[in-house]
């Protein structure tokens, strides 16, 4: 296991989808500027958390797994399996704005597009780091740690590199 191990799926295995479409299709919805909308995430996932932001956009969370909450405004949320969000977000400009959803151990990612008009794209924004976790992080003793342990003899597996983006 390697400190980047934190999911059985991956996007080394996987295409991620928004909308049943690819990073490369690029689902796109229209908006007029200065216009409210409202989006909803529904994570359909069977075992992948997601990192979602709109890079250029605040979002204003009014709705959790069904419920209406007190309005919450993010750049970025993370939606575990099987939750949804509703977000309301009001582009003021006239141009395309990516909606982003990097998963938790950043080997892939799920995009979409929010336009005035169709055929507009926006930059696709660079995935965060991929994060390291320590025995501590998984709630072991420090002294399970490997640095601790006689690793000689054993075969190390480096973490694959991230995937390229197209």
């Amino acid at each position: 296991m390697s400190a980047t191990d934190i999911s059985d799926v991956t996007g080394i295995i996987y295409t991620y989808l928004m909308n049943g479409c690819t990073p490369d299709t690029n689902w796109t919805g229209l908006f007029r500027p200065n216009e409210r909308v409202r989006l909803r995430f529904i994570n359909a996932s069977s075992m992948t958390f997601y990192d979602i932001r709109i890079p250029g956009l605040q979002m204003d969370v009014v709705q959790a797994d069904g419920n209406d909450i007190d309005p919450v405004r993010v750049d970025e949320f993370r939606i575990g399996v099987a939750e949804t969000y509703d977000c309301i977000v009001q582009p003021k400009d006239n141009k395309a704005y990516t909606i982003f959803a990097q998963t938790e151990d950043r080997t892939g990612f799920a995009r979409g597009t929010l336009a005035p008009q169709p055929g507009m794209q926006a930059a696709i924004p660079p995935m965060d780091p991929r994060p390291v976790r320590t025995m501590l992080d998984m709630g072991m003793p420090e002294s399970m740690s490997m640095k601790g342990m006689d690793m000689k003899g054993m075969n190390m597996v480096e973490p694959p590199p991230p995937i390229p983006r197209r």
